[in-house]
């Protein structure tokens, strides 16, 4: 079985910083099963939410490029992962894997005993990920929300 984990050394885990948007949002459009909101993920929420939450987001990069994003936010109780994405063509060699790690200690450190986060029914890739790193699928929950623009 070959081992598809890419070395550390070709990438880089940092904070995400807004002036990472454009990379991002690219990002972010180029990975199936993503779904994006025009008042909730533009440019100017989007850096909101990172001065709100300035310790739990991060990407990582490769020669400059962007190559993985993961975005949580803390309400005081809970911590919420929103948008993790890795670029199709590195997927499967450990950068979201890595990038999960690293926030789940960011998480620890700052003593978040919880996390939560949604997946769509149909991104089979993104369920699967989520299940192979230990978290639970939450059967008995129904999920509701509301627009308010």
């Amino acid at each position: 079985m070959s081992d598809k984990r890419m070395p550390t050394a070709l990438y880089t885990i940092r904070s995400m910083q807004a002036d990472d948007y454009a990379q991002v949002a690219e990002l972010w459009r180029n990975t199936p099963g993503m779904g994006m909101s025009a008042v909730d993920d533009n440019e100017q929420a989007i850096a909101t939410f990172l001065a709100f939450n300035p310790a739990l987001n991060f990407v990582a990069q490769s020669d400059g490029k962007i190559i993985g994003v993961i975005m949580c936010g803390y309400d005081g109780r809970r911590a919420t992962i929103y948008h993790m994405a890795v670029a199709q063509n590195v997927q499967g060699k450990g950068i979201g894997t890595a990038l999960l790690q690293h926030l789940e200690q960011q998480l620890a450190q700052q003593q978040i005993s919880k996390a939560r986060l949604l997946v769509f029914a149909d991104n089979q890739s993104g369920n699967a990920f989520w299940a192979k790193q230990g978290w639970t699928w939450q059967t008995a929950l129904n999920y509701y929300s509301k627009d308010f623009s």
